[in-house]
């Protein structure tokens, strides 16, 4: 172990132990773009030993304001391989895996199989939902996270606390396409890093059944409590009540 990591082992929360626990870690991103750069980038950073990118869309010039792993150059090319790219010469003691296309209902044991932790960067509710419902039925740690203009939020998500579809959010829609700045998204961001890092760790300081909600403009955070609604439909399909 070189000295990469030197200045994290120093934390008590981390050491040498929680270091190698990160070199043995799988974590799956699920998008690359606004919230997905930021995730990234710290987490090859941190030294998790896997990294796992699924995104089926390409870099195009609208993306440049917020997604940082890609750039001018790369406009054309597929988002996973763009972000990889860029990760690999940033860490190259991590290894990164690459999915270029979105993730389905058929595809998602391929792309969530033996992942320690999940977290979502999607820019649609109804690909947080999908991702949600499918960490669930897998019970796989989830980082949920999202962004909309100034604003954003993050949430932590397992079988025993709520899910978005509990809070309702299968009943909602989000625009397309969503307006998000830079900054907010990078905020967003790496509270979602923090959280898997976290849960890599075995931490018990996580945001379970408990929402951290964001207000870029007045430069607010604001915790809600939430709980699991018996009847959520994305539970009770993976056999929890």
């Amino acid at each position: 172990m070189d000295g990469r990591y030197d200045r994290q082992i120093r934390m008590p929360e981390i050491g040498t132990e929680g270091q190698r626990k990160l070199e043995q870690s799988v974590v799956t991103v699920i998008g690359c773009g606004g919230l997905g750069a930021p995730v990234l980038t710290y987490l090859a950073q941190a030294g998790v030993g896997t990294v796992r990118i699924a995104d089926g869309d390409t870099v195009s010039i609208s993306n440049l304001n917020r997604q940082f792993l890609h750039w001018e150059e790369d406009i054309g090319k597929e988002k996973v391989h763009s972000a990889a790219e860029k990760l690999r010469r940033l860490n190259p003691q991590i290894r990164v895996e690459t999915f270029p296309f979105y993730l389905t209902e058929d595809n998602a044991d391929r792309i969530l199989s033996g992942s320690d932790v999940v977290v979502d960067c999607v820019d649609s509710l109804a690909g947080r939902l999908l991702v949600g419902r499918q960490c669930l039925a897998r019970d796989i740690p989830l980082v949920e996270g999202a962004v909309q203009g100034f604003y954003g939020y993050v949430l932590d998500i397992s079988r025993k606390t709520a899910c978005l579809e509990c809070l309702g959010y299968h009943l909602g829609k989000s625009p397309a396409p969503v307006p998000a700045l830079g900054a907010a998204a990078g905020v967003i961001g790496s509270l979602q890093a923090a959280e898997a890092l976290k849960i890599l760790l075995g931490r018990r300081e996580l945001l379970l059944g408990t929402m951290l909600q964001y207000d870029g403009l007045c430069c607010e955070f604001d915790k809600i409590e939430i709980k699991k609604d018996p009847r959520c439909r994305a539970h009770l399909s993976c056999g929890e009540e």
